[in-house]
């Protein structure tokens, strides 16, 4: 299967596929965002992005579970399974052209993150599994177990411009990133547009100047 990239009105048709629409992605996103503006200067370095993942996967778990959407942190990924458990999605935090119809389907759009031994099982199974196209007939199929699942990305990317998005099937790692998509599905609603969302300006260590504090010896005690 050739990779495709979906984008329009192909994006919002495949999310239905998917039993998904884009209110679901930005309900994850937008509990995400609001989570992590809540850092300052004085959480711990990191702290807004790993706020972020969470919550935005809390989020989409919220939103998703009146659908009868279940969810699993099994292997420390967490996972919103679809209800004939046949697929599941994961936020994860993205670099590169993420949200760019025009990027490659290899090298161009990353988890921004390095991944471990149960992430490169995942997104092997993936190469493995053929596509969903036809929910349908995976319904009638046994409930696989939550780590053989076909796992989608809800990739996540701020910049100064604001939340850059896209959820995408991948297939293929290179050293400790995810890095290859069969599949990119790219709305073309974004309402994280603004400096606003921006929550990697909360991730860097801010640049202050050290503190000299002149201690004078005055002697043995």
């Amino acid at each position: 299967m050739e990779p495709v990239c979906h984008v329009g009105f192909s994006a919002v048709q495949r999310l239905a596929e998917l039993d998904l629409t884009p209110t679901a992605l930005h309900k994850g996103l937008a509990g995400g965002s609001a989570e992590a503006r809540l850092c300052t200067e004085m959480d711990a370095p990191g702290m807004a992005g790993y706020a972020f993942w969470s919550r935005s996967n809390r989020a989409l778990r919220e939103h998703l579970a009146r659908e009868g959407w279940t969810f699993s942190n099994s292997q420390s990924i967490l996972r919103c399974i679809h209800p004939s458990g046949a697929f599941a999605i994961t936020a994860v935090s993205g670099s590169g052209r993420v949200g760019d119809e025009d990027a490659d389907f290899s090298g161009s759009v990353r988890t921004k993150n390095p991944k471990g031994p149960a992430m490169a099982k995942l997104v092997q199974r993936n190469h493995e599994q053929l596509p969903l196209f036809v929910l349908a007939a995976s319904r009638e199929q046994e409930e696989p177990e939550v780590n053989d699942l076909p796992t989608w990305f809800l990739l996540y990317k701020s910049s100064k411009d604001g939340l850059a998005f896209e959820l995408s099937l991948p297939v293929e790692m290179h050293g400790k990133n995810v890095d290859t998509w069969r599949e990119r599905i790219i709305l073309s609603e974004n309402p994280f547009i603004g400096a606003e969302f921006d929550i990697k300006r909360l991730d860097e260590v801010p640049n202050v100047a050290p503190v000299e504090v002149p201690v004078k010896f005055k002697g043995a005690l």
